[in-house]
């Protein structure tokens, strides 16, 4: 199969995710172990913008009707970059993951987030040639990322069980009575292989990893669950996922609507097509963090206890306390140090305070 330029230079594109992986890993040889952890920890955020920018490049330099070779190449390249990015986690934060381990995570992200957006591509390119079969591939990415989605937390170590018995059940759904939500299970999730130290939120009950006492007292794991109770009060999955298809619905119609003149501007509509969805979805789920950590503290009434439990959490989990406003769009999650300061501004904590607060729990807060 012979190549053109524009063909090769897009080639060249898919390999630079793997090659700046392998350049970042290599870089840090000579670092100090925390030094090692932060940097590949920055490098770690940018994940998200790298594979998205990746496959919009890709649309918009590859010719989209040999559909072989246009999705091959993108979810090899990808899926190597995701591997050697896994298995750099698993050397730097000294985890338990086996080889197998490492590919199935690599396997599910290539496929929940590289194929779907993949199938997002492929729908809005026929969108934008007035072809409504544009929407059944984009339905199609949505379905893909939800079962995928399922795929990879298995693949990370979360299993859920589900207690009938024990305090810490008693105390969930004790908190969940006073704050007026209705949970009908708690689950424990073993910590596993992934170090796995965190709680989640689901449709109508909650997961707490097992290790959670470890390394939070009994007022912080307090704060914890009454966060993941605020987010099945406010049903934020299922706005997120209703927020979702909203926002990909209305860049379709858009699209649609477009008039051909805007096709002179291709590669940039191709890439602003991917990459604003994905800021946006990303943006909705920080506010949801910010709304669950207000009324977490409005029913704890603790807010030092509350900056504490997110600062022990963030360190057991090696993520950094820090983050540009750039990179941050492309995270789940806010910064640390915004979400401790949005915290003491609602309950009007002194910044010296929150300074102090932050560095008793072991954040520096020196610039």
């Amino acid at each position: 199969m012979s190549y053109s330029t524009g063909n090769l230079s897009a080639d060249t594109l898919l390999l630079l995710p793997l090659a700046s992986t392998l350049c970042f890993r290599y870089a840090t040889v000579w670092c100090t172990e925390t030094l090692r952890t932060k940097i590949w920890f920055g490098y770690r955020r940018l994940h998200r913008l790298i594979l998205a920018a990746s496959v919009a490049g890709w649309w918009a330099m590859w010719n989209l009707d040999r559909v072989t070779s246009f999705w091959l190449p993108p979810i090899i390249c990808l899926g190597l970059f995701l591997l050697f990015s896994y298995s750099g986690d698993r050397d730097f934060l000294k985890l338990r993951w086996t080889f197998v381990n490492i590919l199935r995570l690599a396997w599910w992200r290539t496929v929940t987030f590289v194929v779907s957006l993949l199938m997002v591509v492929t729908g809005f390119d026929a969108i934008l040639n007035k072809k409504l079969v544009g929407v059944g591939w984009v339905a199609g990415a949505g379905l893909v990322a939800m079962v995928g989605t399922g795929f990879y937390r298995s693949a990370e170590g979360m299993k859920l069980h589900r207690t009938k018995s024990g305090e810490l059940r008693n105390r969930a759904f004790t908190m969940a009575r006073n704050m007026e939500t209705v949970i009908r299970r708690v689950y424990i999730v073993p910590a596993g292989k992934g170090h796995l130290t965190n709680a989640f939120g689901l449709s109508n009950a909650i997961g707490l990893t097992d290790n959670l006492g470890k390394y939070l007292t009994r007022g912080q794991v307090d704060y914890v669950i009454a966060h993941e109770l605020a987010h099945v009060k406010q049903r934020h999955g299922r706005k997120q996922f209703w927020a979702t298809v909203t926002i990909f619905s209305v860049v379709g119609l858009l699209l649609f609507l477009l008039p051909t003149v805007t096709l002179l501007f291709r590669p940039l509509l191709d890439l602003i097509v991917i990459i604003v969805p994905v800021v946006a979805v990303l943006f909705l789920s920080r506010r949801f963090e910010y709304a669950a950590d207000r009324e977490a503290l409005n029913f704890t009434g603790d807010p030092e206890t509350a900056i504490c439990a997110l600062a022990n959490l963030y360190q057991v989990s090696a993520v950094p306390a820090r983050c540009d406003r750039f990179t941050e769009l492309f995270q789940t999650h806010p910064a640390l140090t915004r979400r401790a300061q949005a915290i003491a501004d609602i309950a009007q904590v002194p910044r010296g305070r929150l300074s102090d607060v932050l560095q008793s729990a072991g954040i520096s807060v020196g610039k």
